[in-house]
């Protein structure tokens, strides 16, 4: 099978945590049709970003007027998040308690953020400089913002940034775009044989650009956005002495980190293939990452009106002997992903090494 410039990327990710089935699907794309919008743009248009669970604590006597604003102002922000509240009994005091929307049994019933019930925590529980401008470089249409949460260690924060920006600038002159993405206009001429899932759903230009931020973990503006990244991983505290960069694409969803010495080109541009590279999996849950609280309005690059599949042939009758060939490609697929899964599980914890390494 001849591998493409793009699903050559691939080979290099199956050695990370979490992208190994993506990989494969990635690989056996010429055995059955895969979408071919790239992953960074495929998120952004598509997938929806899981709601974070705030419970809400009165203290005696219940909500005060105040308290009862602050709790409007959460529960109808001006611009939407992705974030559902509720309210429990009264306790000594009042507080404010986030929960990731990942599901684990170490951290199940433990919030990963919490606050006295103000309104100034509200606030920066919705919303701070970092994710605002995280929303601003998504919605313009930038792959993906690589995030480097620093140590503290100077030295070893300057290093990591500036190995980070040397990549993420090779990485925009080496990778390449799918071939095969439609626009909107193309998607409207009728002579054209297309998918509905290898449309664009939005106008927003099609590019490959990455851009850098750094966020102190002192940084008390940021608290919320650092305790959600650091809860990627259930151990990712053990290595809070060290840099860590965390990509953030689509609506705010972030990879895995690498971490220290695992911060180095071959990872960085193996994590950059697959966000450019063709959506094969796209089932969001089924994609590595985790998706970070946000008030954003994604509705300029949401899904719009589904344009019907139309397939045309030569006869106006469609092949049989294609629908079958697709047919044993997806069955193909089917069972080298379920050889792959049991794979997967026997190499995370090598994978993981690699990417702190």
């Amino acid at each position: 099978m001849t591998l493409t410039n793009h699903q050559r990327g691939f080979i290099g990710l199956t050695r990370h945590r979490g992208l190994r089935v993506v990989a494969l699907m990635a690989l056996l794309g010429n055995a059955a049709h895969a979408c071919q919008v790239p992953v960074f743009r495929y998120a952004l248009e598509r997938w929806e970003p899981a709601p974070y669970s705030l419970i809400i604590t009165p203290g005696r006597g219940g909500l005060s007027a105040g308290e009862q604003e602050i709790v409007e102002h959460l529960r109808h922000p001006k611009t939407p998040a992705n974030l559902e509240i509720e309210i429990k009994p009264p306790a000594e005091k009042s507080s404010l308690a986030l929960h990731s929307p990942l599901k684990r049994n170490d951290d199940a019933h433990q919030p990963i953020w919490q606050s006295d019930l103000t309104q100034a925590n509200a606030l920066a529980l919705l919303d701070s400089p970092a994710r605002a401008e995280l929303r601003r470089r998504l919605l313009g249409g930038q792959t993906a913002v690589w995030v480097l949460l620093e140590s503290g260690d100077a030295a070893k924060d300057a290093a990591a940034f500036a190995t980070l920006g040397e990549s993420m600038k090779a990485a925009q002159e080496r990778l390449k775009l799918p071939e095969g993405v439609i626009t909107q206009d193309e998607a409207n001429d009728p002579t054209k044989r297309r998918e509905n899932a290898d449309v664009l759903q939005s106008d927003l230009p099609l590019k490959i650009e990455f851009s850098t931020m750094r966020v102190s973990r002192q940084n008390a503006e940021e608290a919320t956005l650092i305790a959600m990244l650091m809860h990627a991983e259930p151990d990712l505290g053990d290595y809070d002495k060290e840099p860590m960069v965390f990509p953030v694409f689509g609506r705010g969803r972030a990879l895995e980190p690498l971490i220290g010495k695992g911060i180095h080109a071959d990872n960085l541009l193996e994590t950059a293939a697959y966000l450019c590279g063709a959506c094969s999996c796209e089932i969001k849950e089924q994609n590595p990452g985790i998706d970070l609280l946000m008030a954003a309005d994604w509705t300029p690059v949401a899904s719009k009106e589904v344009i019907e599949t139309v397939v045309i042939t030569g006869a106006d009758t469609a092949s049989k002997d294609d629908e079958s060939r697709r047919l044993l490609g997806m069955i193909v697929v089917a069972g080298m992903v379920a050889l792959l899964l049991k794979g997967w599980l026997i190499a995370r914890w090598f994978s993981r090494r690699k990417r702190r390494s």
